[in-house]
Protein backbone atom coordinates (compact mmCIF):
# COMPACT_ATOMS: atom_id res chain seq x y z
CA UNK A 1 0.00 0.00 0.00
CA UNK A 2 2.26 2.73 -1.25
CA UNK A 3 -0.25 5.35 0.07
CA UNK A 4 -0.45 4.81 3.38
CA UNK A 5 -0.65 7.49 6.11
CA UNK A 6 -1.83 10.12 3.84
CA UNK A 7 -4.95 11.60 3.50
CA UNK A 8 -7.71 10.19 1.11
CA UNK A 9 -7.14 13.30 -1.09
CA UNK A 10 -3.41 12.47 -1.04
CA UNK A 11 -3.51 8.76 -1.71
CA UNK A 12 -6.26 8.38 -4.76
CA UNK A 13 -5.47 4.77 -5.85
CA UNK A 14 -6.11 3.28 -2.66
CA UNK A 15 -9.03 5.15 -1.62
CA UNK A 16 -10.34 3.91 -5.72
CA UNK A 17 -9.39 0.17 -4.67
CA UNK A 18 -11.04 -0.15 -0.90
CA UNK A 19 -14.16 2.27 -2.31
CA UNK A 20 -15.06 -0.31 -5.36
CA UNK A 21 -14.17 -3.21 -3.48
CA UNK A 22 -15.40 -3.15 -0.29
CA UNK A 23 -18.40 -4.21 -2.00
CA UNK A 24 -18.55 -7.64 -1.29
CA UNK A 25 -19.98 -8.81 -4.78
CA UNK A 26 -17.59 -6.88 -7.02
CA UNK A 27 -14.80 -7.99 -4.97
CA UNK A 28 -16.19 -11.84 -5.84
CA UNK A 29 -16.33 -11.27 -9.23
CA UNK A 30 -12.58 -9.87 -9.20
CA UNK A 31 -11.37 -13.37 -7.13
CA UNK A 32 -13.34 -15.02 -9.14
CA UNK A 33 -11.83 -13.73 -12.54
CA UNK A 34 -8.01 -12.89 -11.87
CA UNK A 35 -7.30 -15.61 -8.86
CA UNK A 36 -6.04 -19.11 -10.93
CA UNK A 37 -8.92 -21.04 -12.10
CA UNK A 38 -8.32 -23.90 -9.70
CA UNK A 39 -8.65 -21.31 -6.54
CA UNK A 40 -12.06 -19.57 -8.11
CA UNK A 41 -13.61 -23.05 -8.49
CA UNK A 42 -12.25 -24.06 -4.53
CA UNK A 43 -13.49 -21.48 -2.98
CA UNK A 44 -17.15 -20.36 -2.07
CA UNK A 45 -16.71 -16.64 -3.05
CA UNK A 46 -20.82 -16.16 -3.63
CA UNK A 47 -20.76 -16.06 0.49
CA UNK A 48 -17.74 -14.11 0.59
CA UNK A 49 -17.57 -11.49 3.48
CA UNK A 50 -16.02 -8.50 4.84
CA UNK A 51 -14.36 -8.13 7.65
CA UNK A 52 -15.52 -5.57 9.84
CA UNK A 53 -13.34 -3.21 11.06
CA UNK A 54 -15.02 -3.07 14.16
CA UNK A 55 -13.39 -5.90 15.16
CA UNK A 56 -9.98 -4.68 14.42
CA UNK A 57 -8.03 -3.32 17.47
CA UNK A 58 -6.39 0.11 16.89
CA UNK A 59 -2.74 -1.16 17.81
CA UNK A 60 -3.53 -3.53 14.71
CA UNK A 61 -4.79 -1.20 12.49
CA UNK A 62 -2.39 -0.67 10.55
CA UNK A 63 -1.26 -4.22 9.96
CA UNK A 64 -4.79 -5.26 8.47
CA UNK A 65 -3.79 -4.36 4.85
CA UNK A 66 -6.20 -2.95 2.55
CA UNK A 67 -8.61 -4.96 2.59
CA UNK A 68 -10.01 -8.28 4.68
CA UNK A 69 -12.66 -11.23 3.77
CA UNK A 70 -13.59 -13.97 4.72
CA UNK A 71 -14.81 -17.00 2.66
CA UNK A 72 -15.21 -20.63 3.26
CA UNK A 73 -13.74 -23.94 0.71
CA UNK A 74 -16.65 -26.11 -1.11
CA UNK A 75 -17.19 -29.92 -0.69
CA UNK A 76 -14.90 -30.39 2.06
CA UNK A 77 -17.24 -32.24 4.42
CA UNK A 78 -16.78 -30.14 6.84
CA UNK A 79 -17.11 -26.17 7.74
CA UNK A 80 -13.49 -24.83 6.70
CA UNK A 81 -13.04 -20.85 6.86
CA UNK A 82 -10.35 -19.06 4.28
CA UNK A 83 -8.95 -15.62 5.35
CA UNK A 84 -8.15 -13.19 1.91
CA UNK A 85 -6.37 -10.31 2.54
CA UNK A 86 -6.19 -7.90 -0.28
CA UNK A 87 -3.38 -5.62 -0.43
CA UNK A 88 -3.15 -3.19 -3.41
CA UNK A 89 0.82 -2.00 -4.92
CA UNK A 90 1.48 1.04 -6.85
CA UNK A 91 5.02 0.11 -6.46
CA UNK A 92 7.47 -3.02 -5.78
CA UNK A 93 8.27 -4.18 -2.81
CA UNK A 94 10.96 -6.16 -2.12
CA UNK A 95 9.45 -7.46 1.49
CA UNK A 96 5.84 -7.67 0.32
CA UNK A 97 5.49 -11.58 1.51
CA UNK A 98 6.86 -10.00 5.18
CA UNK A 99 4.06 -7.56 4.75
CA UNK A 100 1.69 -9.92 4.10
CA UNK A 101 2.42 -12.70 6.36
CA UNK A 102 2.11 -9.94 9.09
CA UNK A 103 -1.29 -8.97 7.71
CA UNK A 104 -2.21 -12.67 8.51
CA UNK A 105 -1.00 -12.78 11.69
CA UNK A 106 -2.90 -9.75 12.79
CA UNK A 107 -5.90 -11.14 11.72
CA UNK A 108 -4.88 -14.41 13.54
CA UNK A 109 -4.38 -12.24 16.41
CA UNK A 110 -7.79 -10.88 16.41
CA UNK A 111 -9.38 -14.69 16.68
CA UNK A 112 -7.42 -15.65 19.88
CA UNK A 113 -9.63 -13.85 22.50
CA UNK A 114 -12.37 -16.59 21.46
CA UNK A 115 -10.08 -19.42 20.52
CA UNK A 116 -11.04 -22.79 21.81
CA UNK A 117 -9.60 -25.86 22.22
CA UNK A 118 -9.95 -28.22 18.72
CA UNK A 119 -10.40 -24.78 17.22
CA UNK A 120 -7.80 -23.90 14.40
CA UNK A 121 -6.81 -20.76 12.35
CA UNK A 122 -9.14 -19.83 8.90
CA UNK A 123 -6.52 -20.70 5.69
CA UNK A 124 -5.11 -17.60 4.54
CA UNK A 125 -4.95 -16.38 0.97
CA UNK A 126 -2.87 -13.26 0.01
CA UNK A 127 -3.89 -11.42 -2.80
CA UNK A 128 -1.62 -8.21 -4.22
CA UNK A 129 -3.19 -6.48 -6.71
CA UNK A 130 -0.18 -4.30 -8.40
CA UNK A 131 -0.46 -1.69 -11.43
CA UNK A 132 2.57 -0.14 -11.84
CA UNK A 133 4.61 1.55 -14.24
CA UNK A 134 6.62 -1.74 -14.80
CA UNK A 135 5.88 -5.48 -14.39
CA UNK A 136 6.49 -7.19 -11.40
CA UNK A 137 8.02 -10.44 -12.34
CA UNK A 138 7.48 -12.21 -8.78
CA UNK A 139 7.12 -11.30 -5.35
CA UNK A 140 10.20 -12.97 -3.15
CA UNK A 141 8.87 -15.60 -0.93
CA UNK A 142 9.97 -15.87 2.94
CA UNK A 143 12.14 -18.96 2.08
CA UNK A 144 14.31 -16.67 0.49
CA UNK A 145 14.25 -13.91 2.93
CA UNK A 146 15.07 -16.11 5.86
CA UNK A 147 18.84 -17.17 6.39
CA UNK A 148 19.48 -20.87 5.51
CA UNK A 149 22.25 -23.15 4.43
CA UNK A 150 21.92 -24.13 1.31
CA UNK A 151 21.56 -26.97 1.09
CA UNK A 152 18.14 -26.78 3.65
CA UNK A 153 14.96 -26.46 1.19
CA UNK A 154 11.93 -25.26 3.72
CA UNK A 155 8.80 -23.70 3.27
CA UNK A 156 8.94 -22.30 6.82
CA UNK A 157 6.62 -19.11 7.16
CA UNK A 158 5.96 -19.51 3.30
CA UNK A 159 2.14 -17.67 2.65
CA UNK A 160 0.72 -18.35 -0.94
CA UNK A 161 0.68 -15.25 -2.54
CA UNK A 162 -0.77 -14.37 -5.82
CA UNK A 163 0.26 -11.67 -7.87
CA UNK A 164 -2.17 -9.75 -10.16
CA UNK A 165 0.20 -7.67 -12.64
CA UNK A 166 -1.74 -5.14 -14.31
CA UNK A 167 1.43 -3.54 -15.99
CA UNK A 168 1.54 -7.27 -17.83
CA UNK A 169 -1.39 -6.93 -19.02
CA UNK A 170 -3.51 -5.12 -22.04
CA UNK A 171 -6.62 -3.22 -21.50
CA UNK A 172 -7.90 -6.17 -23.89
CA UNK A 173 -7.50 -8.91 -21.54
CA UNK A 174 -9.13 -6.76 -18.33
CA UNK A 175 -12.71 -9.33 -17.67
CA UNK A 176 -15.46 -9.35 -14.86
CA UNK A 177 -18.13 -7.07 -13.78
CA UNK A 178 -18.25 -3.61 -15.78
CA UNK A 179 -17.02 -1.65 -12.78
CA UNK A 180 -13.91 -4.44 -12.13
CA UNK A 181 -13.48 -3.34 -15.80
CA UNK A 182 -13.48 0.18 -14.90
CA UNK A 183 -11.81 0.25 -11.54
CA UNK A 184 -8.65 -1.93 -13.37
CA UNK A 185 -8.66 0.40 -16.46
CA UNK A 186 -8.35 3.19 -14.06
CA UNK A 187 -5.58 2.50 -12.25
CA UNK A 188 -3.94 0.71 -15.40
CA UNK A 189 -4.37 4.20 -17.41
CA UNK A 190 -3.16 5.93 -14.58
CA UNK A 191 -0.11 4.36 -13.64
CA UNK A 192 0.58 4.57 -17.93
CA UNK A 193 0.20 8.15 -17.51
CA UNK A 194 -2.76 8.00 -20.55
CA UNK A 195 -6.12 8.33 -17.83
CA UNK A 196 -7.03 11.50 -18.91
CA UNK A 197 -6.94 10.56 -22.55
CA UNK A 198 -8.76 7.10 -21.58
CA UNK A 199 -11.11 8.33 -18.86
CA UNK A 200 -14.42 8.61 -20.82
CA UNK A 201 -14.06 5.42 -22.57
CA UNK A 202 -13.28 3.82 -18.76
CA UNK A 203 -17.11 5.76 -17.82
CA UNK A 204 -18.55 4.37 -20.19
CA UNK A 205 -18.05 0.74 -19.43
CA UNK A 206 -21.01 1.24 -16.83
CA UNK A 207 -23.27 2.42 -19.72
CA UNK A 208 -25.48 -0.99 -19.77
CA UNK A 209 -25.77 -1.54 -16.00
CA UNK A 210 -29.61 -1.07 -15.81
CA UNK A 211 -29.21 -0.24 -11.59
CA UNK A 212 -28.72 3.13 -11.41
CA UNK A 213 -28.74 3.40 -7.72
CA UNK A 214 -25.74 0.75 -7.82
CA UNK A 215 -23.93 3.27 -10.77
CA UNK A 216 -23.82 6.18 -9.00
CA UNK A 217 -21.39 5.94 -5.65
CA UNK A 218 -19.22 3.95 -8.74
CA UNK A 219 -19.21 7.01 -10.82
CA UNK A 220 -18.46 8.92 -8.06
CA UNK A 221 -15.18 7.34 -6.97
CA UNK A 222 -14.27 6.70 -10.70
CA UNK A 223 -14.84 10.87 -10.70
CA UNK A 224 -12.85 11.67 -7.21
CA UNK A 225 -9.90 9.53 -8.81
CA UNK A 226 -9.78 11.21 -11.98
CA UNK A 227 -9.27 14.98 -10.85
CA UNK A 228 -6.73 13.61 -7.93
CA UNK A 229 -5.03 11.99 -10.66
CA UNK A 230 -5.17 14.70 -12.96
CA UNK A 231 -5.60 17.51 -10.96
CA UNK A 232 -6.57 20.89 -12.97
CA UNK A 233 -7.44 18.87 -16.25
CA UNK A 234 -10.87 20.86 -15.83
CA UNK A 235 -11.88 24.44 -15.13
CA UNK A 236 -15.19 23.44 -13.82
CA UNK A 237 -15.96 19.90 -12.23
CA UNK A 238 -19.76 20.20 -13.13
CA UNK A 239 -19.36 20.91 -16.65
CA UNK A 240 -16.53 18.18 -17.53
CA UNK A 241 -18.64 15.67 -15.46
CA UNK A 242 -21.89 15.91 -17.25
CA UNK A 243 -19.41 16.32 -20.85
CA UNK A 244 -18.46 12.89 -20.29
CA UNK A 245 -21.59 11.47 -19.26
CA UNK A 246 -23.47 12.14 -21.43
CA UNK A 247 -23.80 10.21 -24.65
CA UNK A 248 -24.14 7.38 -21.90
CA UNK A 249 -26.90 9.29 -19.64
CA UNK A 250 -29.55 11.51 -21.16
CA UNK A 251 -28.40 15.08 -20.87
CA UNK A 252 -30.59 15.66 -18.15
CA UNK A 253 -29.34 12.60 -16.23
CA UNK A 254 -25.46 13.47 -16.41
CA UNK A 255 -26.30 17.01 -15.30
CA UNK A 256 -28.77 15.77 -12.35
CA UNK A 257 -25.34 12.81 -11.81
CA UNK A 258 -22.41 15.29 -12.25
CA UNK A 259 -24.87 17.56 -9.47
CA UNK A 260 -25.03 14.64 -7.24
CA UNK A 261 -21.90 13.17 -7.35
CA UNK A 262 -20.48 16.93 -6.26
CA UNK A 263 -22.73 17.63 -3.78
CA UNK A 264 -21.50 14.08 -2.38
CA UNK A 265 -17.81 15.11 -2.29
CA UNK A 266 -18.79 18.43 -0.16
CA UNK A 267 -20.59 16.77 2.42
CA UNK A 268 -18.26 14.10 3.02
CA UNK A 269 -16.36 16.79 4.38
CA UNK A 270 -18.79 18.27 6.33
CA UNK A 271 -20.32 14.79 7.98
CA UNK A 272 -16.57 14.24 9.22
CA UNK A 273 -16.90 17.25 11.13
CA UNK A 274 -19.95 16.15 12.87
CA UNK A 275 -18.38 12.67 13.79
CA UNK A 276 -15.87 14.94 15.28
CA UNK A 277 -18.34 17.15 17.05
CA UNK A 278 -19.99 13.80 18.53
CA UNK A 279 -16.92 12.62 19.45
CA UNK A 280 -16.28 15.94 21.90
CA UNK A 281 -19.60 15.59 23.56
CA UNK A 282 -20.51 18.88 23.84
CA UNK A 283 -22.33 21.22 22.58
CA UNK A 284 -19.00 23.55 21.28
CA UNK A 285 -17.44 20.11 19.84
CA UNK A 286 -19.65 20.14 17.68
CA UNK A 287 -19.99 23.40 16.87
CA UNK A 288 -16.32 23.38 15.65
CA UNK A 289 -16.61 19.69 14.28
CA UNK A 290 -19.12 20.92 11.96
CA UNK A 291 -16.82 24.14 11.13
CA UNK A 292 -13.70 22.17 11.02
CA UNK A 293 -15.83 19.01 8.35
CA UNK A 294 -17.03 22.36 6.11
CA UNK A 295 -13.84 23.51 5.87
CA UNK A 296 -12.08 20.16 4.81
CA UNK A 297 -14.58 19.82 2.31
CA UNK A 298 -13.72 23.40 0.72
CA UNK A 299 -10.09 21.86 0.81
CA UNK A 300 -11.36 18.13 -0.90
CA UNK A 301 -12.98 20.28 -3.43
CA UNK A 302 -9.89 22.94 -4.39
CA UNK A 303 -7.80 19.49 -4.11
CA UNK A 304 -9.99 17.96 -6.45
CA UNK A 305 -9.96 20.66 -8.69
CA UNK A 306 -6.52 22.05 -8.70
CA UNK A 307 -4.50 19.36 -7.18
CA UNK A 308 -2.16 20.39 -4.20
CA UNK A 309 -3.08 23.61 -2.42
CA UNK A 310 -0.53 26.18 -1.10
CA UNK A 311 -0.15 25.06 2.45
CA UNK A 312 -0.67 29.23 3.56
CA UNK A 313 -3.88 29.03 2.11
CA UNK A 314 -4.55 25.64 3.57
CA UNK A 315 -3.64 27.05 7.08
CA UNK A 316 -5.55 30.32 6.35
CA UNK A 317 -8.70 28.26 5.25
CA UNK A 318 -8.44 26.21 8.81
CA UNK A 319 -8.62 29.55 11.05
CA UNK A 320 -11.97 29.94 9.33
CA UNK A 321 -14.49 29.79 11.69
CA UNK A 322 -17.70 31.40 10.25
CA UNK A 323 -20.37 29.18 8.94
CA UNK A 324 -21.60 32.06 6.54
CA UNK A 325 -18.29 32.53 5.80
CA UNK A 326 -17.57 29.23 5.04
CA UNK A 327 -20.71 28.59 2.67
CA UNK A 328 -19.51 31.19 0.62
CA UNK A 329 -15.84 30.03 0.52
CA UNK A 330 -17.53 26.48 -0.60
CA UNK A 331 -19.44 28.07 -3.51
CA UNK A 332 -16.27 29.83 -4.63
CA UNK A 333 -14.27 26.60 -4.39
CA UNK A 334 -16.27 25.03 -7.44
CA UNK A 335 -16.79 27.64 -9.46
CA UNK A 336 -13.76 29.69 -9.55
CA UNK A 337 -11.19 29.44 -12.54
CA UNK A 338 -8.23 28.81 -10.16
CA UNK A 339 -6.49 29.12 -6.99
CA UNK A 340 -5.60 32.91 -7.00
CA UNK A 341 -8.88 34.04 -8.07
CA UNK A 342 -10.28 31.66 -4.83
CA UNK A 343 -7.94 33.23 -2.27
CA UNK A 344 -9.36 36.96 -3.51
CA UNK A 345 -12.61 36.08 -1.78
CA UNK A 346 -10.57 34.59 1.12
Amino acid sequence: MSDEGKPEIAQPHDSLVRNILADTTLAADFLRNYLPCQWGDMLELDSLKRESSDTVASSLSKLMGDLLYSTRFKETGEELEVLVCLEHQSRTDALMSFRMLEYVCAAYRQRVPTFKKGMRFPYPLAVVLYHGSKPWKQITPMRDLIAKPQWMTTDILNLPIFLIDLAAMSVEQLRGHPMICALLDSLQSASAGILQDRFQQIVARLRDISRKRDVLPWLEALFKYYYAVCPGESKNIHEDAARILTGIYSKKEAGKMATTMLEAIQREGIEKGIALGKAEGKAEGKAEGKAEGKIESVISVLGIRFGEIPVTLRNKLLKVRSNEHIETLLKQATTCQNIKEFQKAL
